[in-house]
């Protein structure tokens, strides 16, 4: 994805705002296949024990030299900074670089993370739902083969995602997704706003852990763990082979 202009950065400008002290408005969350939402800016800057199980168990599981991508305010760069790690924060969001800066998060990139290829990394974190960052099933591919080549040997990539087949169950557990569809059920579009400030549209992927799981042998990682979530989300857990 490209990096944003400040005039197109809702969330960029949320977080900076929540970051000077200017609070009260929330991001409208619009969403191609299911109903809108308010998200609150608050949630970028909780600390580590407000975040769910399975985002704290990947950050403990962190070693070395640490690539957080999809940074946003820094929540998890912060956490990780302040256990002594070196980390790498990158994000395509302007606001969102400047407030991660504002926090004292030294090494910050306003960067697609497809446009780094100079470092090696022994973590990769891929958080609050960060394998969105491949857009479709089929870019899931290309990132990992991407981020696979920015691992040292036996590098680690730690990512969350959530298994959408929720939304297309019925009470009696029966699904009604179109198995003759091109499109894959968590490939979805978001558009975001917050006050008069209106993002463009923009695919994001969630996919099941099966699913996640084979794409990741398939491209040559070692699916060391699993982890679920309280809703249909999880974190896993890849390992370089």
């Amino acid at each position: 994805m490209p990096v944003l202009k400040k005039l197109q950065d809702p969330i960029g400008q949320a977080v900076l705002d929540y970051q000077n002290g200017i609070r009260g408005e929330s991001i409208l969350v619009r969403m191609n296949i299911a109903e809108d939402e308010l998200l609150s800016p608050a949630y970028f800057f909780r600390t580590f024990e407000q975040m769910p199980v399975q985002e704290q168990e990947a950050l403990k599981r962190c070693s070395g030299k640490i690539l957080d991508v999809g940074a946003g305010a820094g929540v998890h760069s912060i956490w990780l900074q302040e256990q002594g790690y070196d980390v790498d924060s990158i994000d395509i969001s302007p606001l969102s670089c400047e407030t991660m800066v504002k926090r004292g998060i030294k090494n910050v990139f306003l960067k697609d993370i497809y446009r780094l290829d100079e470092m090696k990394y022994d973590t990769i974190l891929l958080l609050m739902n960060g394998a969105g960052v491949a857009q479709t099933l089929a870019g899931l591919e290309a990132l990992l083969l991407h981020l696979k080549s920015l691992l040292k040997p036996r590098g680690k990539i730690l990512a969350d995602s959530t298994d959408l087949l929720y939304l297309f169950t019925d009470e009696n557990g029966e699904t009604w997704i179109d198995i003759a569809s091109d499109t894959y059920y968590g490939e979805m579009e978001y558009r975001l706003s917050y006050k008069n400030i209106k993002g463009k549209p923009f695919p994001w992927l969630f996919v099941d852990p099966h699913t996640f799981a084979d794409y990741a042998k398939l491209c040559g990682f070692e699916v060391k763990e699993i982890i679920a979530g309280a809703h249909y989300d999880y974190m896993v857990e890849i390992v370089a082979e």
